[in-house]
């Protein structure tokens, strides 16, 4: 009797894992929610702010989870998963050898894996389930609830440090309203590119939505890009869209259509800053004399470059860096300076490219003003930190996303933008910011695949 009891608890137990709880679907809500919402959790408890990073623990547990038990049957689909995993074992070599040559810490590799690698991994854990149409659509009103709040959040947050009835750690409305990301030094600029994505993603693609909600929806976050100040974005949207078109040259008429749309877009954009008081500050920009080639813009935006080369002491330092952190990546330039004491008990290596850096921002007039022209950007990071080598691994997994996800104009021009804000910031390097771009990837290929199956 109690062996029969137990058989029949095993069972239900499983039966709980597999459609309660536990299941994959359910992990990857839990995964996505340890990013998206750890900041503001760690802002609203006064919780230590290292505990806004446990998705460094929680992503690859997950990940690991529900690659190894989802029952992937579509050769295709496999395939693809194991692409992605040689891929991720090769940047994780090549930063481990990087880290050996350059005598880094071990802790400096692994949080250098985990920031650049974890994206990639949601993506992978999110196109492993063979996702039933209820799993999708719970995951979808998950994800588009968390753009609701981030945003919300974004515009009540604004009036209310100007009005001095939130406290933003020293950061006025502007800088301060970062949604989700509140507190955090780019938790503006993280929050808006979240929303924009959305909604470009949305206005393009939910056609069974009417197109006014749609149009709504973009209009109301390119109303934080402008009350957050994050003029960054529309440039990065702006060549992403120039790229495209560059990119989809080939098919005459789609390209036409893209290229009198940016025409449209620019002229009204042009008029917006002649004309409204909001669009003032993109002004700052129009200044010739500061990209001429002996201009200040270049002369600041390639600061670290220069002081990156000249630490160069073998050939070996072209191909994998100066080690992990040892640059001005986001772990380099911030992480590693602002958990030090938790850090450095366990072995971290630091050198001091990415704290002069930094101090060269606050002090030069032109990088203090405006982060267009900062030298701390995430592809001179990861070049600095991990050589061609681990950038050209960096880059094989991103064209993998290319060929595989990029299957519509705005999933492409969401890519191609944080191709163009690896230029301008570490962006890339921010979990908020990429893994929400991975889940909208990844559902964007579920949607694909369920679609394809109804055709069958």
């Amino acid at each position: 009797m109690k062996l029969e009891q137990l058989i029949n608890k095993t069972q239900k137990q499983k039966t709980n894992i597999k459609h309660g709880y536990l299941n994959n679907t359910n992990l990857i809500i839990f995964a996505f929610s340890t990013v998206f919402y750890g900041r503001i959790f760690c802002s609203i408890t006064n919780a230590p702010s290292i505990f806004s990073h446990a998705h460094f623990i929680v992503i690859p547990f997950v990940f690991w989870i529900v690659v190894t038990t989802s029952p992937i049957k579509n050769t295709k689909q496999l395939n693809l998963i194991l692409y992605f995993l040689s891929g991720l074992y090769l940047l994780l070599t090549s930063i481990l050898v990087s880290a050996f040559l350059n005598e880094a810490g071990l802790i400096n590799a692994s949080i250098s894996f985990m920031m650049i690698g974890e994206p990639i991994m949601l993506l992978v854990a999110i196109t492993s389930i063979p996702m039933s149409f209820q799993s999708f659509s719970k995951i979808k009103k998950f994800w588009m609830g968390s753009v609701l709040i981030n945003f919300l959040l974004a515009a009540v947050q604004k009036p209310l440090i100007d009005a001095g009835k939130l406290y933003a750690e020293g950061f006025n409305g502007t800088d301060g309203c970062g949604g989700v990301f509140f507190v955090s030094g780019a938790g503006n600029y993280v929050s808006a590119s979240v929303s924009i994505a959305f909604a470009i993603h949305f206005l393009n693609n939910e056609k069974n939505i009417p197109l006014w909600i749609r149009i709504t929806v973009f209009l109301a976050a390119f109303w934080q890009i402008l009350f957050s100040d994050s003029k960054q974005i529309v440039l990065a949207y702006f060549i992403a869209w120039l790229l495209l078109i560059f990119l989809d040259s080939k098919d005459v008429e789609k390209t036409f259509g893209l290229l009198i749309g940016l025409i449209v877009v620019s002229l009204v954009f042009f008029w917006c800053v002649q004309n409204l008081e909001a669009f003032k500050a993109y002004t700052s920009w129009a200044r010739p004399e500061l990209y001429q080639a002996d201009g200040e813009a270049w002369y600041a935006k390639f600061y670290s470059i220069r002081d990156i080369i000249s630490d160069f002491k073998s050939p070996l330092n072209w191909l994998f860096g100066l080690g992990p952190g040892h640059t001005v990546s986001r772990l380099g330039a911030w992480f590693l300076q602002d958990y030090k004491s938790i850090l450095a008990p366990l072995g971290s290596t630091t050198t001091n490219i990415g704290p002069e850096s930094m101090a060269f921002i606050k002090s030069f007039w032109l990088t203090s003003g405006s982060s267009l022209f900062s030298p701390v950007f995430s592809w001179a990071g990861l070049w600095g930190d991990l050589g061609f080598i681990g950038l050209g691994t960096y880059l094989f997994l991103a064209y993998l996303i290319w060929q595989n996800y990029a299957f519509n104009n705005s999933l492409k021009i969401a890519l191609l933008c944080i191709f163009v804000l690896g230029f301008i910031f570490t962006q890339i390097e921010e979990p908020g910011y990429m893994l929400s771009i991975s889940l909208m990837l990844g559902l964007a290929w579920q949607e694909r695949r369920l679609k394809s199956r109804q055709v069958r």
